[in-house]
């Protein structure tokens, strides 16, 4: 078997509560990838163009290849042994698409690379809300995340029907998130397996 792979850990929650801050902290933590959309060089481009569609099945199918090309990617760097970590995977991209109206089945895809460790990542409704305005204020916030808002129960419930661990952040700094979400990782990865993987050559 080799040196065995390295721990696949996911972030998936709702919009402004933390994900991609983390993720990179994590990531550094580990010793391992943090793993963006940029494993597609032409995403941001492609991604504007499928979002100017309006049309929602077209994006959440579009969304699901991008996690299927991210899948693989973390699939080849965990099997070489390094951590990998991933914000905003195939639960994120279901959760948003059911709350906007669009039938999927909240499951990982057949083929998919299933994490070691996929975190919900919670953060207290204000502070949320509070992101979400300055996220509009600035013009950041898409219509998409719009139309999502008015039902994030329903994606609350993908979440819960996916059994991610969760983590509140609430009240903590970034580092101190990303220093709990390790300790779950190393709770739950079996030592041996972690230690091989955090000690990976770093070249």
């Amino acid at each position: 078997m080799g040196m065995g792979h390295g721990p696949f850990v996911t972030l998936d929650g709702l919009s402004a509560s933390g994900k991609t801050t983390v993720a990179p902290l994590v990531a550094a933590l580990l010793n391992g990838v943090h793993l963006t959309d940029e494993v597609l060089p032409t995403f941001p481009r492609m991604r504007a163009e499928v979002d100017a569609t309006g049309i929602l099945s077209a994006r959440f199918h579009w969304w699901m290849m991008a996690n299927h090309v991210k899948s693989e990617s973390a699939r080849a760097l965990s099997q070489s042994g390094r951590p990998v970590v991933v914000d905003s995977y195939f639960p994120r991209t279901i959760a948003t698409h059911r709350a906007m109206g669009h039938d999927c089945s909240p499951e990982y895809p057949n083929g998919a690379f299933v994490p070691d460790v996929a975190v919900l990542l919670e953060v207290d409704e204000r502070v949320r809300q509070e992101r979400i305005r300055q996220r509009a204020e600035r013009g950041t916030l898409s219509h998409w995340h719009q139309r999502e808002e008015p039902n994030v129960a329903e994606s609350s419930r993908v979440y819960r029907a996916f059994g991610l661990v969760r983590m509140d952040g609430s009240g903590c700094t970034p580092q101190e998130v990303a220093r709990a979400i390790v300790d779950i990782v190393r709770s739950q990865v079996p030592r041996p397996r972690l230690e091989r993987s955090t000690h990976h050559d770093r070249n």
